[in-house]
């Protein structure tokens, strides 16, 4: 009994860090796009998980994630040649949420539609 346990924690753990790989990857694609769209940079071509929920929904548990990005937008300081430091290269953040494979919203503030 203690080993049925075991390997059902085992494929457990590998099916959360498989799945999770797959959304990582579905985020950073979604941010790309969102930052492209805008006319951003999206810095260090990553999104950071922050947090990690289970939520009851229509069809049982399901996985919420929320994950982090950094941007910059580089377009504006280019018009002007006074390059203040918060300008110009300046990190600002975004974020995207997904339940399951679905992203629910994604927030940039030069976003003016959140999805």
């Amino acid at each position: 009994m203690g080993d049925l346990l075991f390997i059902i924690l085992i494929f457990a753990a590998l099916w959360y860090w498989w799945d999770t790989q797959q959304i990582n990857e579905i985020a950073l694609a979604v941010c790309q796009q969102k930052c492209n769209q805008a006319g951003l940079q999206l810095l260090d071509a990553t999104v950071i998980r922050q947090r990690a929920w289970l939520r009851k929904g229509a069809g049982g548990l399901q996985i919420c994630r929320l994950y982090s990005f950094e941007f910059n937008n580089l377009s504006h300081s280019h018009q002007s040649t006074d390059f203040s430091p918060i300008e110009y290269g300046a990190r600002e953040s975004g974020y995207i949420v997904l339940i399951g494979k679905q992203v629910v919203e994604t927030k940039l503030p030069y976003d003016k539609t959140v999805h």
